[in-house]
């Protein structure tokens, strides 16, 4: 199965093209694509999309480092529930760890990890793209100043870089990266990384809700990769977005014939369906703490033909229609809808 990132990754996109010059919808008639692909950001693209549009993106703007400006543009909310996730965390270093743990399972090919070393902390992060040898120049850029602005967000200010390690060849033109990051840079390295003080990983964060995370993580689910029947749960999740869950498409992601899995699945007294009806719950529950969803969106989304029939879904599982269990957590979402902001 190929990765998958939400669509909030390339927040920014069209209005960025334009500025420079470009056309979004341009963009994505090369591609094939519909002119709204991009308008629901919790739709879920391959990541292999996501890194031509920033390649056509650089060609149709002419911009070198257009992946580098678009990444001012992008956030913390890029990352949806895993963002909240860590903003209730209570240090910048159980943050950076969370994301090295979570992130993984919901920005698919993505690789996370956190190294510390004397008196300095080492932020690695790449993509490994199946069918891409050589590095994407724009991705590298977009996915390197991203990462810059969720570390700034969750330390409430500009932290002093000590270095930058980039992969790929070195551009031409290196004014827009010592303008944004003020640091060495090293290019050709086998991963992106920032380097800076280690004392900073001890830096608190602000306003978090022990509560709210007991009930995201919970949300968000703690696979065990060994399991079957967490695996059919992740599929379905990342294919839900994309209206193409059938037993048949898991079954190919997993590369088993679908009567195999039936099998595998009844051995733990399971069913496709009884999965798909628990992902569905789960993901609704997921979709109703982002207050820019509607539950006419949401059930739109779980690949329910209409909202009643979500309704009675959630009803029959939960005890308590979508719109009563919003209100229940009435509190979290106000706190959801101004980080989504």
């Amino acid at each position: 199965m190929q990765p998958m990132v939400r669509a909030a990754a390339l927040t920014g996109y069209p209005t960025l093209l334009s500025e420079l010059g470009g056309s979004a919808h341009q963009a994505l008639a090369r591609l094939s694509l519909p002119g709204d692909y991009l308008d629901r950001p919790d739709r879920l693209i391959p990541v292999a999309t996501k890194i031509d549009l920033l390649e056509l993106g650089a060609q149709l703007s002419g911009c070198r480092h257009f992946g580098l400006l678009l990444g001012r543009h992008q956030n913390i909310s890029m990352l949806g529930m895993v963002g909240l996730l860590i903003q209730q965390c209570d240090t910048l270093r159980e943050a950076m760890v969370t994301i090295a743990d979570q992130i993984g399972r919901h920005v698919q090919g993505l690789e996370v990890r956190l190294e510390e070393r004397d008196d300095q902390a080492h932020y690695h992060f790449t993509y490994r793209v199946p069918g891409y040898i050589r590095p994407s120049r724009q991705h590298n850029d977009n996915t390197l100043m991203g990462a810059y602005n969720i570390l700034t967000f969750l330390y409430g200010e500009p932290i002093k870089l000590r270095a930058v390690y980039l992969c790929g060849e070195e551009p031409k033109d290196l004014e827009p990266y010592t303008q944004q990051f003020h640091a060495a840079l090293r290019f050709n390295h086998p991963e992106n990384t920032l380097v800076f003080d280690r004392h900073c990983l001890d830096h608190a964060i602000a306003g978090g809700s022990p509560a709210l995370r007991r009930l995201i993580n919970s949300l968000l689910h703690r696979h065990r990769w060994d399991d079957i029947e967490s695996k059919v749960e992740w599929i379905i999740t990342n294919l839900l977005p994309l209206d193409q869950v059938s037993l048949e498409a898991v079954a190919t992601a997993l590369d088993v014939p679908p009567r195999t899995l039936q099998d595998r699945l009844l051995k733990r007294g399971l069913s496709f369906q009884h999965l798909l009806d628990r992902v569905r719950m789960r993901s609704a529950q997921v979709y109703m703490l982002d207050t820019h969803l509607s539950l006419t969106e949401i059930a739109d989304l779980l690949g329910y033909s209409q909202l009643s029939a979500l309704t009675r879904s959630f009803k029959r599982v939960m005890g308590e229609s979508p719109a009563q269990w919003r209100r229940k957590h009435k509190a979290e979402t106000v706190n959801i809808a101004s980080f989504v902001k």
